[in-house]
């Protein structure tokens, strides 16, 4: 099966770079290297080969495509919230270190990251939740060295690998969206998830949430105002806190 992907969510990506004035080659260096960090502990994790990562996804389609609702946990994301949303029907997704807010992980069908959710991605990396893992250009360092170290765990990550570049990139996907939060829905989308029955909690337009990594100064807001236009494309941005 291949992915419903919105290519209007993608496109929004070349937007995205030319506002930050970020290189293109940088992603794309970015995603070749994070194909091959993954494939270099193929040997101690097997599941992590090429097939292996497509097994993951398909498995993460059929779940997410047939739950009754899936929840997208965003880093603003109260831990009273979490609760509220791991005791209803459906599935949960959690876009990086929101992941901390979930003290029971049952319904936790996988985590999108870009590696800076820290010690709570690392848990949860610990516990076998798959994780979406995402390459781009400021992170190359930071997920070789994830990728290192999740391998040596005794259950390690079930992994889908993504990047943000525009041509295909063998091993790894581009679903489109920006942070980790829009780039969730925009997975839960192209997994055949309606958007009728994608909620959304924990999305902030002004807030800084617990769970986000420590911002560059100045950026944080410029990057929520791109995550309420991605979700916008969608229409989902009504559940954006403003």
């Amino acid at each position: 099966m291949h992915e419903a992907v919105d290519q209007r969510l993608v496109d929004i990506q070349d937007e995205v770079r030319d506002a930050f004035g970020w290189a293109l080659d940088e992603d794309r260096v970015a995603a070749k290297a994070l194909v091959q960090s993954a494939s270099e502990c193929v040997k101690a994790v097997p599941t992590w080969s090429e097939d292996g990562r497509r097994d993951t996804l398909d498995t993460l389609r059929i779940e997410l495509s047939s739950a009754e609702r899936v929840t997208v946990l965003g880093a603003a994301a109260t831990e009273q919230e979490a609760v509220r949303a791991s005791q209803q029907e459906g599935l949960i997704i959690a876009a990086d270190g929101s992941v901390g807010a979930l003290q029971v992980r049952r319904r936790l069908a996988c985590v999108v990251s870009d590696f800076d959710g820290g010690a709570h991605l690392h848990s949860a990396a610990e516990e076998g939740v798959p994780i979406v893992a995402h390459g781009h250009g400021d992170n190359i360092q930071r997920s070789a060295l994830a990728l290192s170290e999740w391998s040596q765990f005794d259950t390690p990550p079930p992994l889908v690998l993504t990047h943000q570049t525009p041509t295909s990139c063998h091993g790894a996907h581009n679903f489109g969206g920006f942070t980790d939060g829009d780039r969730a829905v925009c997975f839960a989308l192209a997994m055949g998830v309606n958007p009728q029955n994608i909620n959304l909690v924990g999305f902030s337009l002004n807030t800084v949430g617990k769970w986000s990594a420590t911002p560059v100064p100045g950026q944080k807001s410029k990057k929520l105002s791109w995550m309420y236009r991605i979700l916008e494309r969608v229409e989902l941005h009504d559940a954006v806190v403003h």
